[in-house]
């Protein structure tokens, strides 16, 4: 796997309009990986710490990007950044 690169996922996943976002939801649930929402964070106190909350069906809590397993990572990271082309 090309290493996970939080900065480069999050700044084009940012990029992505509301068209591309839905689309992308779409395509990763054809991945079996079932998310409903995806929310972009920077904290206040730390802006140059960058997070992606996954929202996933049957769960109210969002689950941080790293806590996917490397494969589900690799093909998230593979999906947005296929917006960039």
């Amino acid at each position: 796997m090309k290493k996970f690169d939080i900065n480069k996922v999050y700044n084009a996943y940012i990029g992505l309009n509301a068209k591309q976002r839905k689309d992308l939801i779409r395509q990763l649930n054809l991945l079996n990986i079932p998310v409903t929402m995806i929310e972009a964070y920077t904290y206040p106190e730390a802006p140059g710490i960058k997070h992606l909350f996954f929202y996933l069906k049957d769960n109210k809590q969002p689950v941080p990007y790293f806590l996917f397993e490397e494969e589900q990572l690799e093909k998230i990271q593979e999906q947005i950044n296929s917006y960039l082309k």
